[in-house]
């Protein structure tokens, strides 16, 4: 039950009912990750996305001295959407700062509640829609401070 409290905190999944998230929660894999541990690497193929349960993850790109912060990630928040929808390699790297847990949920996982019922796509996917438009939104903020 823990898992679907975290769930419906997350844009993603926020107007789902009860049976729906449900479904969603059996659907994930549940990931461990100690304190600096790699959770995607910039560049690598993936088709899933993320959802912190525990701990605190860090988002960023580029390598050593180079590389620059994009995000923390803390309780409910997402990330790794783009690769679930485009299949394409992953645009930043993540890191857990603390110990933590994930839920990963895959493009296979998606492709299943996609069948579920019209109502469920609809939701999903309006509600996808909006957590990249915000986003977005917030790194188009942080682009223009930097500009």
């Amino acid at each position: 039950m823990e898992q679907i409290s975290i769930l419906k905190k997350m844009g993603l999944f926020q107007d789902l009912d009860s049976l729906e998230l449900i479904q969603v929660s059996k659907l994930v894999k549940h990931m461990r990750y100690e304190k600096d541990d790699m959770v995607l690497r910039e560049g690598d193929h993936g088709a899933s996305l993320f959802v912190v349960k525990t701990g605190q993850f860090r988002a960023y790109v580029g390598h050593g001295d180079s590389a620059k912060d994009l995000a923390v990630f803390k309780e409910a928040d997402s990330f790794g959407e783009l690769a679930l929808i485009d299949h394409a390699p992953r645009s930043a790297s993540v890191q857990a700062l603390t110990r933590g847990e994930c839920m990963e949920f895959d493009s296979d996982a998606l492709a299943v509640l996609m069948t579920h019922s019209d109502s469920l796509k609809l939701k999903l996917l309006s509600n996808l829609v909006r957590d990249l438009a915000a986003k977005l939104r917030r790194t188009n903020d942080r682009l223009v401070h930097l500009l």
